[in-house]
């Protein structure tokens, strides 16, 4: 009878295990692929449930902490995510179910979404062993590089990824950025035409690209280019800054003058953009006589900025013009009113005019004659006189040139009256020789004779 018992007592053992067995074997993993799909219907709630309780009774089991991980991640309960996906990667217990290209590359998106750079370059750098043939790997670490100013870094990276995939854009666009802060331009020049080409719509390309084109002197492909890249609301106001910049290089000043102004009607007010856009402007209008208009946009700049570039130095050289509208007038006179006005300046002076050269619309050169006595006979010398209106400082080698040429034109002195500054050096050079300058102050009392 005994005997009878531990045989009945052994079969339910026996059977037990069977079923267990049984149920580990189909019950189990069902209810994984239930679970599964969960997460991937959006039930994600229920899923994390399920899971946990799974865990509860097997937390060494990997692919409910794969799963669960998934399912945070669905989620977006990043942090736990993390903690899920790193358990996995700890087990290191990887099949077609959980692979580890998968958990890394996931956990490597998720540290660059919360900002952990380090963290997602350390994954990014496995997955490059675990997967050399995948491009994205090689391009995330250059951009995390490129963002770090490591740029050496990044060009390798780049390099690479463009190798393995010809058809990514990005890859050529960064490269291209690379070479161009680099001052490689035929191959920053490249890089972006092989973006361009692959994603014609790339705006901030043809931007960039007219850049390199305006360094290397192409200013009517750069000008295709900055008109192509103002389709972007982002680079509007930028490409015309650009533009505006080309025609003032090439000197056509008034076409430059049109670009700077459709800029600041679209600037933000008060910014960056909007006072580099203002200070040439001004330099463009400076240079067609416009000097009241360019003072105006200085004028502007100062009361937002007065610290910018060197606005404060050029509303002090025109202190006087902002004061006294006899200036004003010298200043922006038209050609032929400058050439009047230097003659009766010299006339003022009782000089007698012998020969006068229109240098440039800024400088005029006289040759006049001073009587040195009071007796008809007294002897007559010549003295070169150069009237110039401008805001720049006269260098030393601006004298020494004059000074040179007074002996071909039997000159005894020479008399210099400017409206802008003296360089130490110039009047060093100018004190120990026979010439006389007079300088803005000096200027409106001759103006104020006329």
């Amino acid at each position: 009878m005994l005997f009878t018992y531990i045989l009945v007592f052994l079969f339910f053992i026996i059977l037990t295990i069977i079923i267990l067995y049984l149920l580990s074997i189909y019950v189990f993993p069902r209810k994984i692929e239930e679970i599964q799909k969960m997460i991937e219907s959006g039930q994600v709630k229920l899923a994390i449930k399920k899971l946990n309780e799974i865990l509860e009774k097997d937390d060494r089991n990997p692919y409910a902490h794969f799963l669960l991980a998934e399912a945070y991640a669905a989620d977006g309960n990043s942090q736990y995510a993390v903690v899920e996906y790193r358990q996995v990667l700890k087990m290191g217990r990887f099949d077609d179910k959980i692979k580890e290209v998968h958990v890394r590359t996931v956990l490597a998106k998720l540290f660059k979404d919360k900002k952990a750079f380090e963290d997602a370059r350390k994954e990014y750098l496995i997955l490059t062993k675990l997967d050399p043939s995948s491009f994205e790997n090689f391009y995330e670490l250059g951009v995390m590089s490129y963002n770090l100013g490591q740029l050496d870094k990044a060009l390798n990276y780049f390099r690479k990824s463009a190798s393995l995939n010809s058809k990514h854009d990005q890859s050529y666009f960064y490269l291209g950025q690379i070479y161009y802060k680099n001052g490689v331009h035929v191959d920053a020049k490249q890089c972006f035409l092989n973006t361009i080409k692959i994603d014609p719509s790339n705006y901030q390309a043809h931007y960039y690209l007219g850049l390199v084109l305006r360094q290397q002197g192409d200013y009517e492909w750069a000008l295709k280019e900055f008109e192509v890249s103002m389709k972007s609301d982002d680079l509007k106001v930028k490409s015309l800054l650009a533009r505006g910049t080309c025609f003032m290089e090439k000197s056509q000043y008034p076409k430059a003058i049109m670009e700077f102004e459709r800029g600041v009607k679209f600037a933000k007010k008060g910014s960056d953009m909007e006072l580099n856009l203002r200070y040439f402007l001004g330099e463009c209008q400076e240079k067609v006589r416009d000097v009241h208009a360019a003072i105006v946009n200085w004028e502007k700049i100062a009361e937002v900025n007065p610290k910018f570039r060197d606005i404060q130095q050029k509303l002090a050289a025109y202190a006087e013009f902002r004061q006294d509208d006899r200036i004003k007038d010298f200043m922006i006179a038209g050609l032929a009113q400058f050439e009047h006005m230097t003659r009766k300046i010299v006339a003022s002076m009782n000089y007698n005019i012998t020969d006068i050269e229109i240098i440039s619309d800024t400088e005029i050169e006289i040759i006049a004659t001073e009587n040195e006595g009071k007796w008809r006979n007294t002897r007559q010398s010549n003295r070169i006189i150069r009237v110039i209106r401008t805001t720049e400082s006269l260098p030393d080698s601006y004298f020494r040139k004059i000074h040179e040429s007074m002996k071909p034109r039997n000159a005894t002195r020479i008399l210099v009256i400017t409206t802008g500054d003296i360089s130490p050096k110039a009047l060093e050079f100018a004190n120990t020789r026979p010439i006389e300058i007079k300088g803005k102050a000096e200027l409106v009392e001759l103006l104020k004779k006329i």
